[in-house]
C-alpha cells in the first residue's frame, strides 16, 4: 500500500528489527542448549524482514519501492524457512540420539552423526550470509538497498548480525567436531535416511537462482501496474 506508510513509522519498524537482530543474536550466543540457541537465532533472523519497511518504500518519490529490498526480503523469508527447519530437524535427531541437547555435552557428535551436523552447518551458512547460500543473496540485496537509499545504519546492523551469527554457529560446530569430554554413548540409533535433512540444501541452492529482477514478486507495484497513488 504505497503512500500509506510514513517515514517515521518505517524507521521505527526498522529500529525494532535491528533490536531483534542484536538481542536475538546476543542471547543465542549465551545459550547452553542447542534448541534454545536456534530459537533465539530465529528472533534475530526475523528482524531482517523489518528492514523492508524503511528500505522498500524509499525515502522519497524518486526512490519509492526499492526492488532490491523487496526481493531481498522475500529471499530472506524463504531461505530462512528452509535453513531453520533443517537446523531444528538436525537438533532433534541429535537430542534423540544422545538424550539431551546441551551444547557442552555434544563433543564428538560430528563423527557419530555426520549428516545431521553437516545439515546444521549448511543451515548456519545461510544464517551467516555466506555465498552461495540463499541467505547471502537476501542479505546482499538488503545491504545494496540500504546503501542506495543512504540508510547506512541498517547496513552496519546487518553486517554485525552476520558476525554474531557466525559466532554462535561456529561455537556449536566447534564443540560438535571437537573431542568429547568422555566416551560418547548414543541412546538410540538414528538411521541415515532420517539424517538426510535435505532442506538445508534448499537454503544453499537458492543462492544460484537469479531473482533480481523478480517480476513475479513485483506484481502490484505502482510502477509495474502503471498506477499513481496520491
Amino acid at each position: 500500500m504505497p503512500g500509506l506508510l510514513q517515514q517515521g513509522a518505517a524507521q521505527l519498524l526498522g529500529t525494532l528489527g535491528a533490536a531483534a537482530i542484536v538481542f536475538g543474536s546476543v542471547v543465542a550466543l549465551r545459550q547452553a542448549r542447542l534448541k534454545l540457541l536456534i530459537a533465539y537465532s530465529t528472533v534475530a533472523q526475523i528482524g531482517y524482514l523489518f528492514f523492508l519497511f524503511p528500505l522498500a518504500i524509499g525515502s522519497d518519490a524518486a526512490h519509492a519501492w526499492n526492488g532490491a529490498a523487496w526481493t531481498g526480503g522475500w529471499m530472506q523469508l524463504v531461505s530462512h524457512a528452509f535453513a531453520k527447519a533443517a537446523m531444528f530437524l538436525a537438533a532433534g535427531l541429535i537430542a534423540e540420539a544422545v538424550g539431551h541437547d546441551r551444547i557442552a555435552g555434544l563433543g564428538g557428535i560430528g563423527r557419530a552423526l555426520p549428516i545431521s551436523v553437516f545439515a546444521f552447518a549448511l543451515g548456519g551458512l545461510s544464517l551467516m550470509g555466506v555465498p552461495p547460500s540463499g541467505g547471502f543473496v537476501a542479505k546482499w540485496l538488503l545491504l545494496t538497498a540500504a546503501v542506495e537509499a543512504g540508510q547506512w545504519w541498517w547496513a552496519i546492523v546487518m553486517l554485525g548480525g552476520g558476525l554474531l551469527a557466525g559466532g554462535y554457529v561456529f561455537r556449536v560446530l566447534g564443540r560438535m567436531w571437537g573431542d568429547a569430554n568422555g566416551p560418547l554413548v548414543l541412546r538410540t540409533h538414528v538411521s541415515r535416511r532420517r539424517e538426510a535433512v535435505a532442506l538445508a540444501l534448499c537454503a544453499v541452492s537458492l543462492g544460484f537462482v537469479s531473482l533480481q529482477p523478480a517480476k513475479l514478486l513485483e506484481i502490484g507495484r505502482p510502477q509495474v501496474a502503471g498506477l499513481v497513488v496520491r
